[in-house]
This record gives structure tokens, C-alpha cells and sequence, in this order.
């Protein structure tokens, strides 16, 4: 009888772990997509900016690449978009 009782409990716990790990997955799924996104709007936004002669954001080895990968990564397309508004006005990169 213990036998069972503990074939349950363990059939349960296992059914909450694969619903977490779902929507955790689920969760980083979008997160991963987003971050994809922020750098295709930077890249298309370098892209435009090459043909119109300007200097877009660069993707070099100094410390404005560092922030601009940090916070597409973090922030996905949101971010970029900041990064897009200050680079127009001058403020960006430092």
C-alpha cells in the first residue's frame, strides 16, 4: 500500500515539473525570439543607414558594441529601438 502511495506522489510530482519546465521553455522561447528581433531591427537599421551615408551602431570591439549587446539582449526589440532614438540624436554610441 506504501508502495502505491509513493507511485503516486511521484507521478504527480513528475506531471508539475514537465507543467514548469513547459512554461519555463515556453517562456524562454519568446524571450529568444524577442532578443532575435532587437538584432535584426539593428542590423536592418545599419543597413538603412549605410545607403543613406550616416554611421549606424556599430557591432566592433569597443565598449559601445558591449552595451549595445547587452541591452538588445536583454531588452530585445524595445532596447534596440532606444539605442535606434539615441543614435539619431548624437547620444549614442558614448
Amino acid at each position: 500500500m506504501l508502495d502505491l502511495l509513493i507511485q503516486i506522489i511521484l507521478i504527480v510530482l513528475a506531471i508539475i515539473i514537465a507543467y514548469v519546465l513547459f512554461k519555463a521553455l515556453k517562456s524562454t522561447k519568446m524571450l529568444l525570439i524577442n532578443m532575435v528581433l532587437g538584432f535584426l531591427v539593428i542590423i536592418l537599421y545599419n543597413v538603412i543607414m549605410s545607403f543613406l551615408g550616416r554611421s549606424g551602431i556599430s557591432f566592433g570591439f569597443d565598449p559601445s558594441t558591449l552595451v549595445t549587446i547587452v541591452v538588445t539582449a536583454l531588452t530585445g526589440i524595445l532596447g534596440a529601438l532606444v539605442l535606434i532614438i539615441l543614435n539619431l540624436f548624437g547620444l549614442f554610441p558614448l
